[in-house]
């Protein structure tokens, strides 16, 4: 038996008027149209739904019991067709993802504020996990995508890079922190500084570059999370080692990134798909917003950098000096017990 929508919108129509002529003209289509659409369904069902006559349409018993079936039908069809155009026009669905802790604490709050706006009707799964675990973790869960830093290439993986932070000098918003343009890593060794740990990717890059150039890191402190070190860095600490990108300024005010160079090192935040797997309408939206927010705040950090650099040098006076010289820095360094 191959019902159709249309012989129950045909059927339904004039179960509801009493007429062949005013539900065709509801349905927009000729009398002679909704007339066989009914017969049709009659012939399918081997059953007669309407007494008829050149006066009158009545229904039958039968067109009783199968009316309320009939509505529920075309009502769960025309739910479904909804749905899949919410999905398909992402104004429903859900975007599962993993990003790594340092991309989901300093770069996707504001993407998922963006994509919230627009999109206030679509459930949002976000799970921060390492760096390291990124890829295996999109292999075994439901999740769509990725967003982290990760280095090489993955069996069944495509990459896509959407930003990349220049390792920097991070540090409070002082006049002769601020007037430098970058500072060189024999430069920063002068100074207590903040690290991520020796295990991390981020760390691990750092201690290979610089392992190159027969140059060694020896951080004052060690951290796991980039928000630690932000957090002692706001408190005077030392300079975080982080990329200029990680550093969101909302949280974190009084903190400016410069440049740290002779190498100069860059971290890429990429986005990872698994190979042959189609996004799904959300999802793709939110790449979309992700690619758009991240390039902006790109270009919002380069553009800081020179600013902050402009700034420090118009106002800077002959004998102004810092709240913590290079001087004090390093006495406090040299006393920290490792």
């Amino acid at each position: 038996m191959n019902v159709t929508l249309r012989q129950l919108r045909a059927f339904t129509g004039v179960y509801r008027t009493r007429s062949i002529t005013r539900a065709a003209r509801e349905l927009g289509i000729t009398q002679s149209a909704a007339s066989l659409l009914v017969q049709q369904l009659e012939s399918q069902l081997g059953i007669k739904l309407f007494d008829r006559s050149t006066r009158s349409v009545q229904p039958t018993l039968a067109a009783d019991e199968a009316f309320h079936s009939a509505e529920r039908m075309l009502s769960d069809a025309l739910g479904l067709s909804r749905r899949m155009r919410d999905l398909a026009q992402a104004r429903a669905g859900r975007v599962a993802f993993l990003a790594s802790a340092g991309a989901a604490s300093a770069l996707l709050p504001l993407v998922l504020a963006r994509f919230r706006a627009c999109h206030p009707d679509i459930e949002i799964d976000m799970r921060d996990v390492a760096a390291d675990d990124l890829v295996p973790r999109l292999s075994a869960t439901d999740a769509e995508f990725a967003i982290g830093s990760v280095e090489g290439r993955f069996a069944e993986m495509t990459i896509e890079t959407l930003i990349r932070g220049r390792l920097s000098a991070i540090g409070r918003r002082t006049a002769d922190f601020a007037a430098r343009r970058a500072l060189t890593w024999d430069e920063l060794a002068q100074f207590p500084t903040i690290a991520m740990r020796r295990e991390t990717r981020i760390r691990m890059q750092i201690d290979q570059a610089l392992g190159a150039q027969g140059k060694r890191l020896d951080p004052t402190y060690e951290v796991t999370l980039i928000n630690t070190a932000l957090a002692m860095t706001a408190q005077g600490l030392g300079l975080a080692i982080l990329p200029a990108t990680m550093l969101p300024a909302d949280q974190f005010p009084t903190l400016i990134a410069r440049p740290l160079v002779r190498p100069a090192i860059t971290r890429p935040v990429s986005l990872l798909q698994r190979q042959g797997r189609t996004l799904s309408p959300a999802a793709q939206a939110f790449v979309a917003t992700a690619r758009t927010v991240l390039a902006e705040r790109a270009g919002q950090t380069s553009r800081a950098e020179g600013r902050s650099h402009t700034e420090a040098r118009s106002s800077q006076k002959p004998g102004l000096s810092c709240s913590c010289s290079s001087r004090e820095w390093r006495r406090g360094r040299d006393s920290n017990p490792r």
